[in-house]
């Protein structure tokens, strides 16, 4: 008598066991393609931060050379007027820090010789012929703006001399500011005499040299502090 083949019936566990394993794949490759979006906007975001940072960056650069510019001009320009400031944003120092012993102000905003401030200058200017670049490439008409400040030397700001210059040395603060008006980046400079001797810096002679300088240092709010690093 022949056997009858009898299929094996299936047990009620093994029902829905393809649709989990579908479902575990869906959510694994929906999981992956979440993290891929992820890390591409954050990479784009911090190229993103790198690039304004950069243009921060230029932008106080060009400050501490429109500062150069003006106490190297034709005409020495009056450092003791410069140093008392008379604009809203002025912050002259009237004493040391006593923890740091550095002067507790940033300085006089910085005016140039037809007595305009050098107040949120936007950066570059008209002149430099900047374009909009191409439909392709396309680049922003400003770079970001920068505020210059002026301040007695601190050796002559220990002596209580915040506003009254005798070694014609004075330390250029600029700060430049992209145009996210958020990323921005502090320098320091302390400027000195050039060939025109005590009282007249720069005049004459060659543009006033950097006595020393410094810039990003390892505090995360970007603030400049001087090192005494002669650099010229």
């Amino acid at each position: 008598m022949a056997s009858v083949f009898h299929p094996r019936k299936r047990m009620p566990a093994d029902h829905g066991a393809v649709l989990v394993i579908v479902m575990m794949v869906i959510v694994s490759l929906l999981g992956m393609g979440v993290m891929a979006l992820w890390l591409t906007g954050g990479n784009l975001q911090v190229n993103a931060n790198i690039s304004q940072r950069t243009q921060a960056l230029y932008v106080a650069e060009a400050g501490l050379e429109r500062a150069r510019e003006i106490l190297n001009g034709p005409v020495p320009p009056n450092l003791e007027g410069l140093l008392t400031g008379s604009n809203a944003g002025d912050n002259v120092p009237t004493a040391l820090d006593p923890g740091t012993g550095l002067p507790n102000g940033v300085g006089a905003i910085l005016v140039d010789g037809a007595g305009l401030p050098l107040l949120d200058v936007a950066y570059p200017p008209v002149s430099f012929g900047r374009s909009e670049g191409t439909e392709d490439a396309p680049r922003p008409l400003l770079m970001g703006s920068y505020t210059v400040w002026i301040r007695n030397d601190t050796a002559e700001c220990r002596q209580g001399r915040f506003t009254v210059d005798r070694n014609s040395s004075v330390v250029v603060r600029s700060r430049g500011m992209s145009v996210d008006g958020r990323t921005n980046v502090v320098l320091e400079a302390t400027l000195g005499p050039g060939a025109g001797g005590p009282g007249t810096p720069g005049a004459g002679g060659p543009q006033p040299p950097v006595l020393c300088n410094s810039g990003k240092n390892a505090c995360d709010d970007n603030n400049s502090t001087q090192y005494g690093v002669v650099v010229n």
